[in-house]
């Protein structure tokens, strides 16, 4: 008994976290938003902790009703000059660049539909948690949690861009059937060579710091998979990742600390040209994503490349998770990929 005591104790702060965030009224669907600029309140030893990435912008999402939120993936649109940001709600809003504060249209419509047996109307239940647009055809490439399933939507160039819902294709994977109904397809690439990888969130590899992925000869479900193991620091999980154009991986890991209860994130580099049979692979530190400032709950991550210089910039988005105690934010660092991990 008395280690049941314990333990809701330990959990207490973690229930508060999830639900105690002010609810409003569904039927009220306000299309808005404000930005906000927090990159003045970052210290210096939050952007130290940066490492190789400068802090370029941060700022906070504010949506008017309670479909807003719980981003978890993010990608690029219209060749860099907007982001879309995908929820877990099956949600999607776009976000023009260059970021402009203040109240602004925010239209967050369902982002896919399935037709299913039996139904008269489209499905919209989805839980999307990773997305990746394949260059080679368009197509957006959506992780599904709870079945572990992929689904593909075919649609590219600026067309479907801000309308929304799509039909989706759905995707099995015998390998992801056992995966965790909470856990599964978090973090997903396209790698450079045209194969792609997915991670499972809290798949264990049989030690604490080892995750377990698949990595497809071609797309996903398409194309025959073998897992791996991936090793980052103990207690974080997988939550997205990001091709660099030398080929080496980006890989963002969160994980929870329940005193304060708070995230914390980091940025690992990953060169799959090192993986070998039998052998998990190995990660490298780059960056810390604390601090007062800097830490939220960083799900989505996104590469972006710019025209006028040799820099890139990498966009994080954070779910809020409908908790009093975090923020929907946006985060842009730039950095030269040329000086990451050499």
């Amino acid at each position: 008994m008395r280690q049941r005591t314990v333990l809701a104790l330990l959990l207490l702060p973690l229930v508060w976290l999830t639900w105690a965030a002010p609810r409003v009224d569904p039927r009220r669907h306000d299309n808005r938003m404000r930005i906000d600029d927090l990159a003045p309140a970052a210290t210096l030893a939050e952007r130290q902790a940066l490492g190789p990435f400068a802090l370029a912008g941060i700022w906070r999402l504010t949506g008017a009703d309670r479909r807003f939120g719980g981003f978890s993936a993010l990608v690029p649109e219209a060749e860099g000059a907007a982001l879309r940001a995908i929820s877990d709600r099956n949600r999607s809003l776009m976000i023009d660049l260059p970021v402009r504060t203040g109240w602004q249209p925010a239209a967050i419509p369902r982002m896919i539909g399935k037709r299913r047996k039996g139904m008269k109307r489209l499905d919209f239940g989805f839980d999307i948690e990773s997305a990746v647009r394949d260059p080679a055809t368009g197509a957006l490439w959506l992780g599904l949690e709870y079945w572990n399933e992929l689904a593909r939507v075919d649609f590219g160039g600026t067309a479907g861009i801000r309308t929304a819902p799509a039909l989706a294709h759905v995707v099995k994977v015998g390998a992801m059937h056992n995966w965790p109904r909470n856990g599964g397809p978090e973090a997903m690439a396209r790698l450079n060579d045209g194969r792609w990888i997915t991670l499972c969130e809290t798949c264990d590899g049989g030690e604490g710091n080892l995750h377990l992925g698949l990595i497809f000869a071609g797309h996903p479900g398409e194309s025959r998979a073998r897992k791996f193991t991936l090793a980052i620091p103990p207690g974080f999980d997988p939550v997205d990742a990001a091709t660099l154009p030398d080929g080496r991986v980006l890989i963002l890991v969160r994980r929870l600390v329940l005193f304060p209860p708070h995230f914390e994130a980091r940025i690992m580099l990953a060169d799959l040209a090192a993986l070998r049979p039998q052998h998990p692979l190995p990660t490298q530190e780059l960056a810390r994503l604390d601090g007062r400032s800097i830490r939220e709950n960083w799900e989505g991550m996104a590469l972006v490349r710019s025209a006028e210089d040799h820099d890139l910039a990498l966009w994080l988005i954070s779910d809020a998770n409908d908790s009093a105690f975090q923020e929907t934010r946006l985060l842009q660092l730039r950095f030269d990929p040329a000086r990451l991990g050499r």
